[in-house]
């Protein structure tokens, strides 16, 4: 009975957070911000456990795990010294910076990605990006 009632209770509270986002659009499907990250308008990826996955070429990955060179995915070597990467004519280190589409860097900060609007790089957990335009995310 008491896996039931925890099931019923999340549930709910999933209900109450959906309720209370506004769906966006991202190509033909639509998401919840806190649950989904639009990349180049039309190509979606995950946020788990407040990890936001980064897209590179046709896939998603973790920062943690993984960094995209030239929009190909590169596992990390924890045990081995950090490597120069190439995001377009540009190198980074992973552990600093994100390849975004391919030729475009925005820094890592706290450990956390940030993104690309436009030509600026934003936190998500502070500001929301609509047709390259930022805006605070207002607070609770």
């Amino acid at each position: 009975m008491a896996p039931l009632i925890s099931f019923v209770l999340t549930a709910l509270v999933a209900g109450v957070v959906a309720q209370s986002e506004t769906l966006l659009n991202c190509g033909d499907s639509r998401y919840y911000p806190s649950q989904y990250t639009c990349f180049d308008g039309n190509f979606l990826c995950p946020i788990l456990n407040g990890d936001i996955y980064i897209r590179c070429g046709d896939a998603c990955y973790s920062t943690s795990q993984y960094s995209c060179s030239d929009n190909t995915l590169e596992q990390i070597n924890v045990n081995g010294p950090e490597t120069l990467e190439d995001c377009g004519d540009a190198r980074f280190y992973p552990s600093q910076y994100v390849c975004l589409d391919g030729n475009f860097l925005c820094p890592v900060i706290d450990t956390k990605a940030t993104l690309r609007c436009g030509d600026a790089c934003y936190a998500p957990s502070q500001y929301s990006c609509t047709n390259g335009q930022l805006a605070p995310i207002p607070s609770a």
